[in-house]
Parts: structure tokens; sequence; C-alpha cells
């Protein structure tokens, strides 16, 4: 059962989403225009395509923040492709704190043998405890039928802290487990394929890396050196955290609600697995004259003079990225068209790790008609920018319902 803390984050967290949508969509409505109005000069290499688009195509003369949306997407399989999953490195992160003690500890366990039930002798995986700090149970190798037998073994043997010897003082480290899980996929044999991490806690952290937006941050990171991360929720839970590190771990979420659950949960995990088509993939824009990239949402971003880099990790066949920035426009006169950005894509492709680069430009007319404004918005759009404004307005205010209660965290999203 979710404890009424957790069920008044959650309501918490969706009020200030749709109070964010609201005021968003209001300033951006509709256009009766079928083509992006922004989506000035885009053009695609290697079959993946780039775009870059604001939420209107004109505006004001007034200096003023605006929202830059670079979308990023790779073509999908070929319609007669074999549904064949690429092999799997997984790496799986059980949190035996005092917290999970009952039937939390119980779940884990059945959610980590079901996922390593799944695998077959095409993937490697190893399996990492962690409380104050971090141990590994099973090296990371092959998924032989015997290394699942010692495997499940040792799962059942896992139990909370303070029933092994030694362990007397408690304490939650999940940034300890994450690095850990990350060492070991460093050593599959697997030379192809994908690397994942499962992660299995109640998201509570009291040790290492803390707070709720620093371990995101670690987990994008993570996720933009190719080491995607899927959470599962188990006892009483901290939602926000567990929902965040497999967003920006480019992951799954999910929720253990009881042990019948747990043993079907990781069908969809497997099912959903593409091959990469592009790897270390990485955006770079450059602001025009009179433009400043103040901050990007969900993504490690680097600054090379004025120009600003993120790291975007591998793509999926089919996967679509959405790469928001935020930009300080100075004031420009009416009848310009002002130029936002200019946005490089490189990669390397997955057949033969060759360079590849597709380009975008993101501009926009001034003018000093607010009405003009008003009517060549782009709601796609907007709705991408809403989306990024909600998620990062969601670790603040739980952040503050944790720490003075509900009216704190309603402020934050006000």
């Amino acid at each position: 059962m979710v404890s009424t803390a957790s069920r008044i984050r959650t309501s918490l967290a969706i009020g200030v989403g749709l109070g964010t949508i609201i005021a968003a969509l209001a300033s951006s409505p509709r256009s009766t225009n079928s083509q992006r109005p922004t989506d000035r000069t885009d053009r695609a290499d290697d079959e993946i395509s780039v775009h870059a688009n604001l939420a209107t195509s004109q505006v004001l003369p007034d200096p003023q923040d605006q929202h830059v949306v670079v979308t990023i997407a790779a073509p999908d399989p070929p319609a007669d492709a074999t549904r064949v999953r690429p092999p799997l490195s997984l790496a799986i992160v059980i949190d035996r704190s005092c917290s999970l003690q009952g039937a939390a500890i119980e779940n884990a366990r059945a959610a980590a043998l079901a996922m390593v039930r799944q695998l077959d002798d095409r993937d490697a995986f190893a399996v990492v405890i962690y409380s104050r700090q971090s141990q590994p149970v099973l090296a990371m190798q092959r998924a032989t039928s015997a290394a699942k037998t010692w495997a499940r073994t040792a799962i059942e043997g896992i139990d909370t802290e303070g029933d092994a010897e030694g362990d007397t003082v408690g304490g939650t480290c999940i940034s300890c487990g994450l690095e850990a899980g990350a060492d070991e996929l460093a050593r599959t044999p697997i030379r192809d394929g994908l690397r994942r991490l499962l992660v299995i806690s109640d998201g509570q952290a009291s040790l290492g890396v803390v707070s709720r937006d620093a371990l995101a941050q670690l987990a994008a990171l993570m996720a933009a050196r190719g080491v995607s991360i899927s959470t599962l929720g188990v006892g009483l839970f901290d939602e926000g955290t567990m929902r965040e590190l497999a967003e920006l771990g480019r992951g799954n979420y999910y929720v253990a609600r009881d042990d019948v659950a747990v043993s079907q949960l990781f069908m969809h995990e497997l099912a959903t697995l593409r091959q990469p088509v592009a790897s270390e993939v990485r955006l770079s824009t450059a602001p025009g004259p009179g433009v400043r990239i103040e901050e990007v949402y969900g993504y490690p971003m680097s600054r090379d003079g004025d120009r600003v880099i993120v790291a975007i990790g591998d793509l999926l066949a089919g996967e679509t990225r959405k790469v928001v920035f935020r930009v300080a426009l100075a004031a420009a006169p009416p009848g310009a068209t002002r130029a936002i950005s200019q946005i490089d894509v490189a990669w390397r492709g997955r057949s033969d790790a060759s360079l590849r680069v597709a380009h975008a430009t993101a501009e926009i007319d001034v003018t000093s008609a607010a009405a003009d404004v008003a009517a060549s918005g782009d709601p796609e759009t907007a709705r991408a920018i809403v989306r990024a404004l909600s998620a990062r307005a969601l670790g603040p205010a739980a952040a503050a319902y944790d720490a003075r209660g509900l009216s704190s965290g309603r402020e934050v999203g006000e």
C-alpha cells in the first residue's frame, strides 16, 4: 500500500504539471497552419533527422526568454526486420537497507529473480546489493544456466541490513549502487548490444549523493555514456526519485504492488529493447547574435565559449529525443529575422563507427503586433516545452514538500 505522504506527493506533482500546462498553452494558441512554423532549415544525414522549433514563429521586439525544442529522430526498423532483441548486459542493483523490511525485500528478491529468469545465453548480468555501501553478489558473466542457478541462490539469500554480521548501522547510498552497477557493466563480455541498470529500491537516499536533482543528473550522465537505467519502486518508496532516475536514465519505471504482479513486470523490459542505430550522439549549438543559451532541461550540459554541448548517448531504432533549451533574447527591431541558434548533431554509426553529422537552424521573425505572435503558435512544440518545464518543477516541489510540507511544495510550483 502506498503511504499518505506518497499520495500527496503524487497529487502535488500532477497539480504543478497541470498548472504549467494551462499557462503555457494559453499563451500559445493553436496554429491554423499544418506546417511547423519555426522549422526553417533542417538537414538530415544517414536518415537521422534533426529539427529545431520554437513555440511561435514570431516574437515581439522586447528582451525576453524563449525556448528552443530540438527533436532528434532515428529511423524505424525495417518493417520486414526480424523482431530479435539485441543482447543485453544487465546489472541488477538491489537496495537492502533497513527501510525495506518484510514484504518490500521479498518483492525486491522476487523482481530480481523474475528478471534473471528471462535472460538467455546471449546476455550477461551481475547482481549488486547496497545499503551504506555497495557489494557485488554475482560478478558480471554470461547468463548461462549455471550462472542463473548461482544467481538464484545468491538472490534468495539477500536480506535487509542488520541481518548480516557487521551490518548494524543504517543508511542508504543509492549512488554507491549506481556506480557499482556501472563498474560491473564495464566488465561485460558482450561487445555490442545494450547496457542497462535495473535499480530496485525505495529511492530514499541518506548517504553519498542524496538530493533528487543530483541523483537525476548522475542518471543522465550514465545514460549519455551508454548505460540506461530502469527502476522498480518497492515498499514505501520515493516516487519522484525513482521516476526521475528512469526518465533521465532513458529506461523504464515500474512499481511493485504485490508478489504476483512482480513476477510479470519485466516481460515489458525485454520486449521493448531495440538495437541502437547511433552511438556517442552529441548535440552542439551556437547562439545567434543577441542570444544567450541559459540552460538545458534534463540533460548534462557543458560550455565551450558561447557554444553549448549536450551529451545524448545512444539512439535506438525508432527513438525520438527532444532537447529543450531556454535562451535569452536581446531586443531586436520589428521586421528582422533572428537567428536563434545553429544546431549540429554528431554521432557514430553502429555499422561502421564512422562519424556522421546532421544540422538544423532555429529562426524567428520579429513583429510589433501581439496578435501576429498569438496566431503563429505551434501547439506540438508548446507541449514539448510544457513537459520539460513540468519535469523541472517536479523535483524542487517534491523536495520542498519533504522538507516543509504540502503548502511549501505548492509554493515552488506557483
